[in-house]
């Protein structure tokens, strides 16, 4: 059963490993010459899809993006954005398991 918030959860979470997986690439290309910064976008899209007419576009339609922007990543840039990756990461972790845990009480009609 492919809620409208579990559908949101696992495309951020598809956003986030995409997230670290970029991160990882500027960090491991920090000193190549003439790399350019890679990046993932989403929560961009998601704000101007809320901030649309509702018919227009559903937020379960937002994707991430990887984009390539100009200049080389920067050390301490890419080390904030992985921290906030990982706590990004811990949210939506956190928020699917209640989502699991209210199913589980749904089908066995009680909590453990």
């Amino acid at each position: 059963m492919l809620t409208k918030n579990l559908s949101l959860l696992r495309t951020s979470m598809k956003a986030y490993v995409q997230r670290s997986q970029a991160t990882a690439s500027n960090l491991a290309n920090i000193d190549t010459p003439g790399y350019q910064r890679i990046s993932v976008s989403f929560e961009d899209q998601l704000r101007e899809v809320r901030h649309q007419v509702p018919s227009l576009r559903d937020p379960e339609d937002v994707e991430p993006r990887m984009e390539v922007e100009d200049g080389p990543p920067i050390l301490e840039d890419e080390m904030m954005i992985m921290a906030d990756v990982q706590m990004r990461t811990q949210f939506a972790t956190r928020a699917l398991r209640e989502h699991f845990e209210l199913m589980r009480t749904g089908i066995k009609g009680r909590t453990e």
